[in-house]
């Protein structure tokens, strides 16, 4: 299965809590158009992701998953269903 991964980092400027969280929903948006403009052929797709900072850091961003890991993974969150409150 391959992997392609693409950064986007900014250095030396100094952006608050809320900056950060909007700047990672626009890139996640830009990353999911760019799938689309580059005509990327999913067959099921899973698309995890978040911009909050206090939500396991590491996984800050977005992750588009395909093939039977996705849907593997899929049904393991159906299966607790998972979500959190606001």
């Amino acid at each position: 299965m391959a992997r392609h991964e693409f950064r986007f980092v900014v250095d030396g400027v100094d952006l608050t809590s809320e900056q950060q969280s909007r700047i990672a929903g626009e890139i996640q948006k830009a990353g999911l158009s760019a799938l689309s403009a580059a005509g990327a052929k999913l067959d099921t797709p899973l698309t995890l992701g978040h911009a909050n900072l206090k939500l396991r850091p590491e996984w800050y961003g977005i992750w588009v998953i395909d093939g039977p890991f996705a849907q593997e993974l899929g049904q393991k969150i159906n299966d607790i269903g998972f979500w959190l409150q606001k």
